[in-house]
């Protein structure tokens, strides 16, 4: 399915079980040499060695050839480049093309997001706007075809906003289709979401996402781990891939062809022994052919919002709890009309109308009345469903 990164967890959990490791607040200087450093693609492709050694970026950039030993001998080349290149370096020079409202979070600091840190090529750091922090029990990585489908749009916008709703946090790329769509399902459901890039954050694309990446900023974070300037080349973006399947407790996939990027972070996220859920589609659509084939062998089929807390032994239940225990026991009228034919699969306002068999205008009412109450949640399209709750 692509390029495999293979996770070295046993050797990871040893370092991760000594909190020392971490810094809680790493210094002005240490960050500063982080970002010059991470400006060296050496850098960032021996990192997963270089970690193992040493605590912090200074004594990296101050290592001498013998000390960087860690760097295996059939990587010898790029130990003697590394040092070639880092001569180069001046300290501080990055530190100022990243612009206020940014945030750097090391591989030292104490809020790296833990489950990268399980990642066989971890981010040295990332460059984040917004507030990265989330409840990993609680969060999915999202990826489908930038050409979907209606049926995928739906799919994703379903699936996004019900999750966001109940408090997942909704990881995905950024980019056209189905990441976007996920994106913005999870924004109007008032949830979480996080979009990781394969540029520099002062580097928008798609172009068209100016607006969107704002506003997740507010709701979420915009992360990446490429210093500013990187253009969004398309070799980046396999290295993206792997930063959002470990971001997220599973995957899924919506609409994805035979051969493309989703199928690449699915790979990874099996890789690195996470859930990988993919919806159906049909049989005849090439956009389809991957998802369809994943759960031939052997990933999760997701046939409704709910199968994914279910499978993470998250307990779903009806209802929530909004203005009484016994509000929908209290319900009359149209309310409690509504209210029966409801479930927890979405059905739009012209079907509701048929089931309940009274005037549009005495249903709109009814809905209006049920979601103020907490009852009743709109989906994208004037669908409407029960809410759950977790816990």
């Amino acid at each position: 399915m692509g390029n495999r990164m293979y996770s070295n967890t046993s050797q990871q959990k040893l370092f991760n079980e000594n909190p020392s490791n971490f810094d809680w607040n790493p210094t002005d200087d240490e960050i500063a040499c982080a970002l010059e450093l991470n400006t060296l693609a050496t850098f960032r492709t021996q990192f997963r060695w270089l970690r193992m050694k040493f605590r912090g970026f200074r004594s990296i950039l101050e290592a001498s050839l013998s000390e960087l030993d860690i760097i295996p001998a059939s990587s010898a080349f790029l130990r003697h480049r590394f040092v070639d290149q880092r001569v180069k370096l001046r300290i501080g020079a990055e530190r100022d093309r990243v612009p206020d409202g940014i945030d750097i979070i090391t591989y030292f600091d104490s809020r790296y997001p833990p489950p990268l840190r399980d990642l066989y090529t971890p981010p040295p750091l990332l460059y984040v706007k917004g507030e990265i922090e989330f409840e990993y029990a609680q969060s999915l990585s999202i990826v489908g075809s930038r050409t979907h489908s209606d049926y995928g749009r739906q799919m994703a916008e379903h699936f996004a906003y019900q999750l966001a709703g109940w408090g997942f946090t909704i990881v995905s790329g950024g980019a056209r289709g189905i990441d976007s769509i996920s994106h913005k399902a999870a924004l109007s459901s008032g949830g979480n979401t996080i979009a990781v890039l394969g540029s520099g954050l002062d580097i928008i694309f798609p172009r068209e996402n100016e607006k969107l990446f704002e506003e997740i900023s507010r709701n979420g974070a915009v992360v990446t781990e490429f210093p500013m300037g990187t253009i969004p080349e398309r070799f980046n973006f396999p290295m993206r891939n792997r930063i959002i399947a470990g971001m997220g407790r599973g995957t899924l996939i919506i609409e994805a062809p035979e051969k493309s990027g989703a199928l690449i972070t699915s790979d990874l996220a099996l890789q690195l022994g996470k859930e990988v859920f993919a919806i159906p589609g049909r049989i005849i659509d090439g956009r389809s052919k991957g998802t369809n084939r994943l759960i031939q062998d052997g990933a999760q089929m997701a046939l409704d919002p709910t199968d994914i807390p279910l499978r993470f032994g998250l307990i779903v239940v009806e209802g929530t709890v909004p203005e009484s225990p016994k509000a929908a026991e209290q319900l009359t009228g149209d309310e409690a009309l509504v209210y029966e034919v409801i479930g927890l699969e979405a059905k739009d306002a012209d079907q509701i109308v048929r089931e309940v068999g009274r005037p549009a205008q005495f249903i709109l009412a009814a809905l209006l009345i049920l979601q103020t109450k907490g009852l009743v949640r709109e989906l994208p399209g004037s669908r409407f469903v029960k809410p759950v709750m977790m816990s």
